[in-house]
């Protein structure tokens, strides 16, 4: 009885960005995480937090993704406090006294057991609110040597709230006199990430590294596959497992996900067929998805997407490339890229511009070739 290859395991330690990371946050330095979606980021920052938790630190993850209010920011900042240290009496105490604003309220969750959501105490502004988190943040920290992590899923979001500037002054007017902490920002919306700390004119100008997740490397990749696959009970050639990771671009998700359907697909050994049976089933899966995310795009900014996942451009405006995938205007081709590049669907390399995320590409050219 063949064992199904499991979905969940690891796919890559990334060992070496597991200790950069964790040296980061020891040394108590401020880091930008950013990479394609689907790359495992998270995945990484909650292996990375554990190493810290085993060590003593204490490790915050907050994500904030959907964020909608500036309340709200400071919300959810005290409910993953709360949360973290509810388990040592003594440092929940210090919690509650700090954070005088936010009470906190126990709720069922059911990854970590419990969790903490918070409700305001009593009426005040949310700039009133956002500064007495961070002074009691950091009231919280002077009390007994405390080393703590913080890390900002989706940071990028807040810039979608009409108080983003001040958000980012207030952060960053406490953070620089926070002792003990080490500060992640994780996003993969990259070019608005990248904009918050490397512009002269923003507050988190310099306040972080930059440290960028790569895609995963071919010949480890292979190497793994291979292994994995007979460890299951099949076999799976050196040459699939390369065009498994050709097709996934290096992305963890992907490799992960394409190897599962692959593995179905096979009976003995990985075929030629098994390989594009594998990759029919998860263009399939990833359906629902990928429609979503043409839903929320206007009708020149999907034609645009089309063309340059049929044909990467160096010149995407270009009078004979406009007319041959029939994308009108200059300007509004110009509109459309400036948005799909801050959604990050679409981004500019060495080679020209293409789509970000190689399985929605090869969807879209499959989408093209049936209409």
């Amino acid at each position: 009885h063949l064992k199904p290859l499991p979905l969940s395991a690891p796919f890559c330690d990334r060992e070496k960005e597991t200790s950069d990371l964790i040296r980061y946050a020891d040394n108590f330095t401020n880091v930008v995480l950013s990479s394609p979606r689907r790359y495992g980021k998270t995945s990484l920052i909650k292996h990375v937090q554990n190493t810290l938790s085993k060590n003593g630190t204490i490790a915050v993850y907050i994500d904030y993704f959907g964020i909608s209010s500036i309340e709200e920011f400071a919300a959810r900042f005290a409910g993953a406090i709360y949360s973290v240290v509810h388990k040592e009496k003594s440092l929940f105490e210090k919690a509650v006294k700090v954070f005088t604003g936010l009470r906190p309220i126990l709720r069922p969750d059911p990854e970590t057991g419990v969790a903490f959501t918070v409700e305001i105490a009593r009426s005040r502004s949310g700039g009133q609110l956002l500064e007495e988190t961070m002074k009691g943040f950091g009231e919280f920290l002077k009390t007994g040597k405390i080393s703590c992590h913080v890390a900002f899923d989706e940071f990028q979001e807040i810039t979608e709230l009409k108080e983003s500037k001040y958000i980012e002054g207030t952060l960053r007017s406490y953070m620089q006199d926070h002792q003990n902490v080490s500060y992640f920002f994780i996003g993969s919306r990259r070019r608005i990430l990248m904009d918050m700390f490397n512009d002269k004119k923003r507050p988190f100008y310099k306040s972080a590294i930059n440290y960028v997740l790569p895609a995963l490397p071919s010949e480890d990749t292979v190497k793994y596959l291979v292994r994995l696959f007979g460890e299951n009970g099949k076999v799976c050639p050196a040459a699939a497992a390369a065009r498994i990771h050709a097709w996934s671009d290096g992305y963890p998700y992907y490799i992960q996900k394409l190897s599962y359907f692959v593995f179905e697909a096979s009976k003995g050994s990985v075929t030629d067929k098994r390989l594009h049976d594998g990759l029919t089933q998860m263009l399939l899966e990833e359906t629902p998805l990928f429609e979503i995310m043409l839903q929320s795009l206007r009708p020149r900014q999907i034609a645009l997407l089309g063309a340059v996942a049929k044909e990467t451009t160096k010149t995407p405006f270009a009078a004979d490339y406009l007319n041959r995938h029939r994308l009108g205007s200059l300007g509004g081709v110009q509109a459309a890229i400036k948005k799909l590049s801050e959604m990050d669907y679409l981004e500019k390399t060495p080679s020209g511009w293409k789509v970000v995320d190689p399985i929605f590409a090869l969807w879209l050219r499959g989408k093209e070739s049936m209409e």
